[in-house]
């Protein structure tokens, strides 16, 4: 919902109610007007709304530090089972791009960056293209879908466990490991919770590592091949630990977040017919508003840092070992630096939003989450006229999540366009 002011005190909000993380939106705008930087109540971190200040705690990692245990933050003393359990029958957590800091940070980052080169993404083009047809002939005949799980999902999944060396009969597989990944970063799990989870991951771990032994034998076209004949700066291979590591990673931050910038863009275009007509008229516009979609509501609103000592951000003391929230959603609404944050506006000349993060940790997957991005909303708008929901949508539409932004569901109905 667009709101352009907060309607009530900030202390009246519950940060971890389902019902403000599905729409958070009155509660940024009323972090910005009352307390940019706010020790939440529920959970004692510190959340940064505003966008110069957040900015500058992204850029400087020595006060706030990713060396921290992202995916068990929230899970106390029970996470040890989880941990046992991988060190026992698979590969336990090793800090790679996650959860380090330069200058050991920066080693994998440069592996990275190589393996999601431009080179390597413009050669995914046209079967990014092709598939973004293949999931729309599943369902245009019938004129209505239910977008997240028939176009969204399948589209991304598709893409990525191309690169990992799933079959495409084996989609269930790969969404099972990329919920299992994420569930410990949104809710506190139980310990039998815990052992399942584990469970899920050493299978992951297991087909990884015999995927990564069949590309050093036979070498494809993928990314699972880059990775293995990847090389550090001083010239050595990667080691199992780092390979699971990364691959873990790459799996997670290009599944999730691109799932729901999809839902989310087709969602603004039903709550905007206007940008949808534009869009129609001029299909060159799709980037500018993919980057105003990406701005107006952010796939992953926020992530954590590790405050190393004693601070101050925005005039708001914060002392060491605290835990900030870096809110980037609510950063790019800020209207110190949007004008009319609130509104849609593929027109906006400001484009310099934070929903990839900034400094060191600026998202590796950008630019290929980008052209995904672009060239599903140019496929989808030249082959469906008149897009509308099929049916109200419930009251709360995102799965609560407190790092991600997931839709539960999304049904749509529409006509075809005509080929000829």
């Amino acid at each position: 919902m667009d709101r352009q002011t907060g309607s009530k005190p900030i202390e009246d909000f519950n940060f971890l109610d389902p019902a403000v993380l599905d729409d958070p939106f009155e509660y940024y705008a009323a972090l910005h007007e009352q307390v940019p930087v706010y020790k939440m109540p529920e959970t004692g971190m510190y959340i940064i709304a505003g966008y110069d200040d957040l900015r500058k705690v992204l850029l400087d990692t020595k006060t706030f530090s990713n060396n921290m245990d992202g995916y068990g933050m929230l899970q106390g003393e029970n996470w040890k089972v989880h941990q046992e359990i991988l060190e026992a029958r698979g590969w336990p957590d090793l800090p790679t791009l996650n959860f380090t800091d330069p200058p050991a940070h920066t080693r994998y980052r440069r592996i990275a960056d190589t393996i999601f080169n431009a080179k390597r993404i413009a050669a995914l083009s046209g079967r990014i293209e092709q598939l973004c047809h293949a999931m729309i002939d599943r369902f245009i005949e019938r004129g209505e879908c239910e977008f997240v799980s028939e176009f969204a999902f399948p589209l991304v999944g598709t893409i990525i466990s191309e690169q990992l060396g799933l079959e495409s009969d084996q989609m269930a597989q790969f969404k099972k490991w990329g919920e299992a990944i994420m569930a410990p970063t949104s809710r506190v799990m139980t310990i039998e919770e815990l052992r399942e989870n584990a469970d899920t991951i050493v299978e992951m771990q297991h087909f990884i590592a015999g995927k990564l032994e069949e590309r050093r034998k036979e070498p494809r076209e993928d990314l699972i091949t880059a990775l293995v004949s990847a090389r550090t700066d001083d010239g050595e291979e990667l080691n199992m630990l780092e390979l699971q590591s990364l691959m873990r990673q790459f799996l997670s931050g290009t599944y999730e977040s691109v799932v729901t910038m999809i839902s989310h863009g087709m969602l603004i275009l039903l709550r905007n017919p206007d940008v949808m007509a534009r869009l129609r008229a001029d299909i060159s516009r799709v980037p500018d508003f993919v980057e105003e979609a990406l701005r107006y509501d952010s796939p992953v609103p926020g992530l954590a840092r590790l405050v190393t000592c004693d601070t101050q951000v925005g005039g708001v003391d914060i002392p060491a070992g605290s835990i900030v929230m870096t809110r980037y959603a609510a950063a790019n609404r800020d209207p110190a630096k949007f004008k009319c944050p609130h509104k849609f506006d593929i027109d906006r000349n400001n484009k310099a939003h934070l929903a990839f993060g900034n400094g060191p940790h600026f998202c590796v997957g950008r630019a290929l989450a980008r052209r995904e991005l672009n060239m599903a909303f140019t496929a989808l708008l030249c082959r469906m006229n008149d897009i509308e929901l099929a049916r109200p949508l419930p009251d709360i539409i995102h799965i609560p999540h407190v790092l991600l932004r997931p839709m539960k569901e999304l049904p749509i109905r529409f006509t075809k366009i005509d080929a000829s």
